[in-house]
């Protein structure tokens, strides 16, 4: 991850659909997150990059270090292979 040209870091704000969709809007949540994963493993590959999903880190430290208030759900560095 530390060589990757960029890392993209989906973060999530379950309140915001929580809030229309109850409890339920967690597992909305973590849907959309694969979809949009889906579409970063597809597009780097059309580019002729690589990837990797990366849930296997430190949430409170990822979303330090990114300054945000989000819960941090996956970690996905680009680059060439």
């Amino acid at each position: 991850m530390g060589n990757a040209a960029i890392n993209i870091v989906l973060v999530a704000f379950y309140e915001r659909t929580t809030k229309y969709y109850g409890e339920r809007g967690i597992r909305y949540v973590h849907m959309e997150a694969g979809h949009i994963g889906q579409n970063i493993y597809l597009q780097a590959t059309a580019l002729g990059l690589g990837t990797v999903a990366v849930g296997a880190f430190h949430d409170e430290e990822v979303a330090r270090i990114i300054g945000t208030n989000g819960a941090p759900l996956y970690i996905f560095p680009v680059g060439r292979v």
